[in-house]
């Protein structure tokens, strides 16, 4: 099963299982901006992470006694979502826990997505709810990949409209923070950016980031409430996933705790929260980035 919304510039195609984004066309662009899957490379094209971020170094987490046996991402991309309600610009999708994943994480909890079709691109609200009668702790990320020159071209970069944290490389699928973080404005590819895996950011609140091709044009436009960015790239290839997150993949040093996982949010029983991202593809004349 999938959904389309459609208007005189995009065509987008949301998928049931995961309401996985896999079509983004540009009618403007006579593009397609989505990666599509590729064995060897990436099999995916804009996966979601709930309830965790990132590597699991304990295979789970802990709460207290407990053990949580989650997988690296946890398991919503997994999961079907039913549609709720769509029009010409707006679909709205929803999922919630199952059998399944109460073998794995012990909570009720429900998931209802957002999508609207703008004139220049996409928006989403994520609705993470608690309908259980206990709180849970939770992270929750957006992980897409785009199709981009990026090994063919060298100078694309990633900029920031207000410097943060990073870049911080990951080992192993683990990420250490140091006490004395540079801030940058910008992130320059090169051919072994992601020799390592996955490069993470301490966005802050609030902050806009573009991704721009090597002569300075902004290509696509983020703003969103992420306080984290993941970029991350296979070497060789014209892929670049750009990872708006709430919460990491694991410290090395990571206690297994559920309470000290960096990132995590907790959500009362019987309330939601909202997480919001834009993504905007400029026309040739837009501004460039200095």
């Amino acid at each position: 099963m999938e959904w389309c919304l459609e208007n005189a510039r995009f065509r987008m195609v949301v998928q049931a299982t995961g309401a996985e984004l896999s079509e983004l066309w540009d009618n403007h662009h006579q593009r397609s901006w989505i990666w599509q899957p590729q064995a060897g490379v990436w099999n995916n094209s804009a996966t979601l992470l709930f309830p965790v971020v990132g590597q699991l170094i304990h295979n789970g987490l802990w709460q207290g006694e407990r053990f949580f046996p989650l997988t690296a991402h946890g398991f919503l991309r997994h999961q079907t979502f039913s549609c709720v309600s769509q029009d010409a610009t707006h679909l709205i999708l929803e999922a919630s826990d199952t059998a399944e994943t109460r073998e794995v994480w012990p909570f009720a909890w429900r998931i209802r997505l957002t999508w609207r079709l703008n004139d220049d691109g996409i928006s989403v609200d994520w609705a993470v709810i608690n309908p259980d009668c206990q709180p849970w702790g939770y992270s929750l990320g957006w992980h897409p990949g785009f199709a981009l020159p990026v090994s063919r071209e060298a100078g694309w970069q990633v900029r920031f409209d207000r410097a943060c944290a990073g870049p911080f490389a990951t080992d192993k699928r683990t990420l250490t923070i140091p006490d004395d973080a540079p801030d940058v404005s910008a992130f320059i590819l090169s051919p072994d950016s992601f020799a390592g895996g996955a490069v993470y950011f301490a966005l802050g609140e609030g902050n806009r980031w573009a991704v721009c091709s090597p002569d300075g044009r902004e290509q696509i436009v983020f703003s969103g409430s992420q306080k984290w960015l993941a970029l991350w790239g296979v070497p060789g290839a014209d892929l670049l996933c750009v990872e708006p997150l709430n919460g990491t993949t694991d410290d090395p040093n990571f206690d297994g705790q559920i309470a000290n996982k960096r990132g995590i949010e907790w959500l009362a029983a019987g309330e939601t929260h909202h997480h919001q991202l834009s993504l905007s593809f400029p026309a040739d004349s837009e501004r460039q980035a200095g």
